[in-house]
């Protein structure tokens, strides 16, 4: 909490400094269309691979511009599948994302044509308040075993979940401020997230007790991989 409060104090100091500098800045590169900059005073929309969010741009040179923003992503969904080509489960999915993240533009070709010049590379980060998946199974029917029967809830449960929250660097690229009608724009980012593994964890109820520690190990090896979120997003915004 003390790391969260220190990052968003020394980015308020650079979102005050950034917007004395850009007032003070008269003097902007044009791409042949006088009055629109690539870096502009803007705020605004994203919606892409991170979910919905906002975003707000700060100029602070010809060539560089600070962005600050935050998303969120709540998904559910349930998959009926088979189990040992024969009974039914249902897998309860949830997937909870949650970023603060600020970013730092450079545009590369300030001379060149339009569709360079509306190009910027972009590196930053964000913290990830949230950002974890959970899986739930149970059996949809009855467990038949000779005279036996059982229902789904004394069979058991079995949960899964993958947990990446925390720091994650991120570098891409971006085509910012085309001009839609008037003050309002759209740009789009594509680039990755740097999230390393993730914290691994499975449970296991009443006749399934003991499948989570056998196949817990599995799981994480299985993921160990998964490193990497990518992002796309499309940017909806207002110059002012």
């Amino acid at each position: 909490m003390k790391t969260s409060l220190s990052l968003l104090l020394i980015v308020g100091c650079v979102f005050v400094s950034s917007i004395t500098k850009a007032q003070q800045t008269g003097t902007w590169l044009k791409d042949g269309e006088p009055g629109n900059p690539l870096f502009r005073n803007q705020v605004g929309f994203t919606v892409g691979t991170q979910g919905l969010g906002a975003e707000v741009g700060i100029p602070l040179s010809t060539r560089f511009n600070l962005r600050l923003g935050a998303s969120l992503l709540p998904w559910e969904t349930t998959e009926i599948s088979k189990f040992n080509s024969s009974r039914d489960y249902k897998t309860d999915i949830d997937v909870d994302v949650m970023n603060l993240r600020a970013m730092l533009d450079w545009q590369p070709f300030p001379t060149a044509g339009g569709f360079f010049n509306r190009m910027a590379l972009s590196v930053g980060g964000a913290y990830f308040y949230k950002a974890k998946g959970t899986a739930k199974a149970q059996l949809t029917e009855n467990y038949v075993y000779g005279d036996l029967v059982f229902t789904p809830e004394e069979v058991g449960v079995v949960t899964g979940s993958a947990d990446w929250t925390g720091w994650a660097p991120y570098a891409g690229l971006g085509w910012h401020n085309i001009r839609i009608v008037d003050t309002f724009n759209i740009g789009f980012d594509l680039g990755a997230f740097y999230l390393g593994k993730p914290d691994v964890k499975m449970g296991a109820t009443n006749m399934l007790s003991g499948n989570d520690v056998r196949n817990e190990p599995i799981l994480r090896d299985n993921l160990k991989d998964y490193k990497w979120l990518p992002n796309f997003s499309i940017n909806l915004k207002f110059n002012y």
